[in-house]
């Protein structure tokens, strides 16, 4: 039986960083997935996604997000583009209100704006607007593959294709149990995203699994070289730069409900389409109404959206995340540094406190 320092479930996001980090501090590690890296199974694909500090869903992510940052830049200067983050929507309204929340707290640059400065973008009479110019997006499946590749060159092992159908924790570590075979190590760190109700069943975790679309429209119009972020009242919209001759954006709320992701639809969605396509004439004039791609991904909400990172419960050697709830890659580089740190003892460095389990009552 091979044994390492830590085993790694799922190499998405969050592990593909734990697979880094764990070999960044001289531990043998193994990282174990049914897909290989940057695959579009999940929720770790999908081109882009956008990075802010100004964070309105609620200011304690900061010190998460300012730790990404920094370990995003020591990955690779190229990965994290700083274009700039639009944000409209009523002032007293989750986005304005928790953005200039977030930026007083924490000495975040964020500018009140004039929408006529920005009028590529066409927000509701009674809309304030924000730019915050340190923000920016982050290329998904790059992300994934560089923290997997700088892994497996300071010596890791990825094995990928195998099914994981258990895990146990013993006198002497952990042993975990695949399609393939029985691997055993000192610690564990769990990130299967949408999977994560069966790689941790005893916690019966409040997890829905909800199906996003993505879309790209042909755009040629050079104003739109930052991101947006815009609260309707009909629902939550956000987009990118545009590049190559097109932008992608998509809604943050609404979504179906899955019951499994490996066999849930991947085809446009009519009504979907159809809001997407009302948001495209309404609010952004320089884009063409042409979509050019579709895709799918999927958020895993807790009923509260914020993430469940934790130690598991009685253990000293497994730890977990899960519930990124549609809004934790950007910080999944920081994630993974702080779950290998919960795996084996060491401080984390961020003050994980308001997102363990002990919140729901399970």
């Amino acid at each position: 039986m091979q044994h390492h320092d830590l085993i790694i479930l799922g190499t998405g996001a969050v592990g593909s960083a734990a697979m880094f980090h764990a070999t960044q501090q001289g531990m043998s590690c193994l990282g174990l997935d049914r897909f290989p890296a940057g695959h579009d199974r999940g929720s770790s694909h999908g081109e882009s996604r956008l990075i802010r500090l100004s964070y309105f869903e609620h200011p304690d992510y900061v010190p998460l997000l300012r730790r990404s940052y920094t370990l995003w830049d020591a990955l690779d200067e190229n990965l994290l583009s700083r274009s700039g983050v639009f944000y409209a929507g009523r002032t007293g309204g989750d986005i304005v209100r928790g953005v200039l929340e977030s930026a007083e707290q924490h000495n975040i640059d964020v500018e009140v704006v004039d929408p006529k400065d920005f009028s590529h973008y066409r927000v509701p009479d009674n809309s304030t607007a924000l730019f915050e110019p340190g923000a920016g997006w982050l290329p998904v499946e790059r992300c994934v593959t560089t923290h997997i590749a700088r892994a497996l060159d300071a010596g890791a092992e990825h094995r990928v294709g195998e099914t994981i159908l258990g895990w146990q924790e013993t006198s002497s570590g952990v042993e975990v149990t695949t399609d393939a075979g029985t691997y055993s190590a000192e610690a564990l760190v769990i990130a299967g995203g949408a999977w994560n109700t069966d790689l941790l069943p005893d916690l019966a975790l409040p997890l829905t699994v909800t199906r996003k679309h993505l879309h790209w429209f042909r755009c040629d119009d050079e104003r739109y070289r930052s991101g947006f972020f815009m609260e309707l009242e009909d629902g939550h919209f956000y987009g990118f730069p545009a590049a190559g001759g097109r932008l992608k954006l998509a809604e943050h709320t609404g979504g179906a409900t899955v019951a499994n992701p490996l066999e849930a639809s991947r085809e446009q969605d009519p009504q979907d389409s159809d809001r997407i396509d009302a948001f495209v004439r309404k609010h952004l004039p320089g884009v063409s109404g042409e979509r050019l791609e579709h895709g799918s991904c999927f958020y895993t909400m807790t009923p509260d959206t914020h993430f469940i990172v934790d130690s598991y419960p009685g253990s000293e050697r497994v730890a977990f995340a899960a519930g990124l709830s549609g809004h934790g890659f950007k910080m999944s580089s920081a994630l993974g540094e702080a779950l290998v740190n919960l795996a084996t003892g060491a401080d984390t460095g961020v003050d994980l406190d308001f997102l363990a389990l002990k919140r729901f009552a399970l």
